[in-house]
């Protein structure tokens, strides 16, 4: 898939950019991802442990037979899978220090995924991890907000009024200064819904809530070219209706100062303006 889209990369509208999201307990892929990252091939880094739902989930029939189903293993080997990736967690502390100084030798920023305490915030902010993704609690996220980290929420969460796993809600801890950037979190409409929402909800007024999709995202990456409309800036900018309240719908998307996407062209036809008339020379 890298080398796949590497290839695509110049004939791509967007500025695709790769956001690696690490299982942590994944230790054969250690070597490779270090390779990927000092050849400059990652920008983004995430630290992910999902390894105690996974256990958890044996427990439930039909998330099991799900992730069997996924996997292609029999029940027999994809237990034993399971077992042998857990029997190895005395190595998993050692290999997240690895990987983190590999990403902080290449510039690349970091992201620790669910944190459950702000021991771990604290734990994983000191190896150079500075976004906290989806902290699973209050006490957590204040924490992190407190240290100034940037702390990411799910844009669909804020869509739907709550997160759909019971957790924290994101409008919430944006109304108390706990996020700072809102994620598509793979429904990608989200985050422009998410940004109408939380004016029309009173939450906060658009360009801030703006600022959660755009400008902090931007410079939590490190991308300092873009974020803003400002001189010296990359011209990235998108159009949007929103005359129908909390329907937003993007109309044009410009690119790098190139038109990239375009919808309803005779928006650029028609103008209130009338047009001059021509007048011939004497």
């Amino acid at each position: 898939m890298l080398e796949a889209i590497e290839t695509l990369r110049p004939r791509l509208a967007a500025d695709t950019r790769f956001h690696l999201r690490h299982e942590t307990y994944n230790l054969d892929a250690e070597t490779d991802i270090a390779q990927w990252l000092s050849a400059g091939r990652i920008d983004l880094f995430a630290f992910n442990d999902h390894m105690d739902s996974t256990v958890a989930s044996l427990a439930k029939p039909q998330k099991r037979n799900r992730m069997v189903e996924r996997t292609g293993l029999s029940n027999e080997a994809f237990d034993s899978l399971v077992e042998r990736v857990v029997s190895r967690g005395d190595d998993v502390p050692a290999s997240v220090a690895r990987l983190a100084k590999a990403a902080r030798d290449a510039s690349v920023r970091m992201l620790s995924h669910d944190d459950e305490s702000p021991a771990m915030r604290k734990a994983f902010r000191a190896q150079g991890v500075g976004i906290a993704e989806f902290p699973v609690n209050e006490e957590t996220a204040r924490e992190a907000a407190e240290a100034g980290d940037f702390i990411v929420f799910g844009a669909p969460n804020v869509v739907r009024g709550g997160s759909h796993t019971g957790w924290t809600k994101a409008a919430d801890m944006i109304a108390k200064g706990y996020c700072s950037i809102l994620a598509s979190d793979y429904y990608y409409p989200a985050q422009l819904l998410a940004a109408f929402r939380l004016a029309g909800d009173g939450v906060l007024p658009l360009a801030e809530a703006w600022n959660l999709i755009s400008a902090a995202p931007a410079r939590a990456a490190g991308l300092a070219d873009r974020g803003v409309l400002a001189e010296g800036r990359r011209a990235d900018v998108i159009l949007v209706d929103d005359q129908l309240p909390l329907r937003p719908r993007i109309v044009a998307v410009i690119a790098a100062g190139r038109l990239v996407h375009l919808t309803g062209a005779s928006r650029l036809i028609h103008s209130s303006v009338k047009p001059r008339k021509a007048v011939a020379a004497a």
